[in-house]
């Protein structure tokens, strides 16, 4: 029988991030983001139509997640910031935190495989 590697180890753990990541985008998407885009609608608020590879997604979970002054309305046009926040719920804020939290530990443990092991 075959040993199983740390090298495997990492592909595995990435892969799962992968798959949370993919499917906390999903739930995103449907919950949150059509929601917000729906209540836009009512409320007239505008919002950019282009959206290319799913970056609205991103867009409207970094919003949500990250409450800095930073990010507002005159310098982040890709959505509409504070009517977004104003409409988030602690759900959405789950939502997103587990949208980014996928992300960022499959990115962590890719380059750590890659760093490591891809020689």
């Amino acid at each position: 029988m075959e040993q199983i590697t740390i090298s495997d180890k990492l592909l595995f753990i990435c892969s799962l991030f992968w798959l949370s990541t993919m499917v906390a985008w999903l739930c995103f998407s449907r919950i949150s983001m059509r929601r917000f885009e729906k209540q836009f609608k009512v409320l007239g608020v505008e919002r950019i139509d282009w959206d290319g590879p799913g970056f609205r997604v991103l867009s409207y979970a970094t919003v949500v997640l990250f409450k800095t002054d930073r990010l507002n309305d005159n310098n982040y046009q890709f959505v509409p910031v504070s009517e977004t926040r104003k409409l988030a719920t602690k759900k959405d804020w789950y939502l997103a935190l587990w949208l980014w939290g996928s992300g960022i530990g499959m990115l962590v443990v890719g380059f750590t495989y890659a760093f490591f092991f891809m020689a």
